[in-house]
């Protein structure tokens, strides 16, 4: 184990969902326990798992104090609530079950939050640089440096680099009522711009998070997601619409769409293409030539290779 750093003068808390972690959860709290700054606690939501995760969590040897909590699945948002209404620290860390921290994670992130509390700054949210690491091999780093006040960032993106790569004041987050249940998609970053509208977010520019992505992900599965993605855009719109200029929201909304406009069409999913241009189009005309055009021209293609494939078929019959 490395050396243990002083302790902060603030208490951390982990909250780590899993559904059917069983193979990767004793490696994630193996990643907490190996932390230069041990957790005060660590929490892991059983979200109605079918595998022996939940054993596994059991049978952890912590040098921390562990809790294990269980409910019906409902999602990661409300299993993330379930363990901030059982946290009583200063700060609470997110951590995905199948996710892991580099040693001096926690450390460097109390050590920025004291740094910036004694400045007067009213930071509220702390994240790291990421390595993302693909099923291929292949490593893709996020490093999305934020300073302060960064409400205007998280209209046009989620520029936080990760979940697992949070830490933030749990008084804030208890005040917002936590992470908004009825989102399956983007949950994360309802919560993240709730936050940067009134406090500032803050990076440690050190790769502190393994995260490992999976074809169960939005990329390997558009079709999936993009439903849940329709409500996240609705909700969001809903919640700070008032406040956004005309411009803002179409901005958010034709930047929202086109992500997975963009995967169906690496995909060849044509019919999708089509479909999601067309939601683009009642928002705005600015469709036509938002990103320079890009979403036009994929339209464009997907229809072509739509009109092929009904003549091929035609002529087939």
């Amino acid at each position: 184990m490395p050396d243990q750093a002083p302790p902060s003068p603030h208490s951390v808390c982990v909250v780590i969902p899993m559904y059917n972690g069983a193979d990767s959860i004793e490696q994630t709290l193996a990643s907490v326990a190996g932390q230069t700054r041990l957790p005060d606690h660590v929490i892991v939501i059983d979200d109605g798992s079918t595998d022996d995760g939940p054993q596994r969590v059991k049978d952890f040897a912590a040098p921390f104090r562990l809790t294990l909590l269980h409910q019906a699945n409902e999602g990661q948002a409300s299993a993330r609530n379930h363990g901030l209404q059982h946290t009583e620290e200063t700060y609470v860390a997110f951590l995905d079950a199948d996710d892991r921290w580099y040693p001096q994670k926690l450390e460097q992130q109390l050590a920025l939050f004291d740094e910036l509390s004694r400045q007067g700054r009213p930071v509220a949210l702390i994240d790291c640089y990421v390595h993302n690491d693909y099923s291929d091999g292949t490593r893709i780093l996020e490093n999305r440096q934020k300073n302060g006040r960064h409400f205007d960032d998280f209209i046009r993106a989620n520029v936080l680099n990760g979940v697992s790569s949070a830490m933030v004041r749990r008084d804030v987050i208890m005040q917002l009522g936590g992470f908004n249940p009825s989102l399956r998609y983007s949950e994360d970053r309802f919560m993240w711009t709730r936050i940067a509208e009134h406090w500032e977010v803050h990076t440690v520019p050190e790769v502190l998070l393994q995260r490992m992505v999976n074809s169960g992900n939005m990329t390997a599965q558009p079709t999936r997601y993009y439903p849940s993605k329709i409500r996240f855009i609705e909700a969001f719109l809903d919640h700070f619409g008032p406040r956004l200029s005309k411009q803002q929201r179409i901005d958010f909304a034709l930047g929202a769409h086109s992500d997975f406009l963009e995967l169906f069409s690496r995909r060849g999913e044509h019919a999708q293409v089509i479909d999601v241009y067309r939601r683009m189009l009642e928002y705005s005309w600015q469709t036509l030539i938002f990103r320079n055009g890009k979403p036009t021209l994929r339209l464009l293609y997907a229809c072509v290779q739509s009109l092929r494939k009904a003549v091929a078929s035609t002529t087939a019959h």
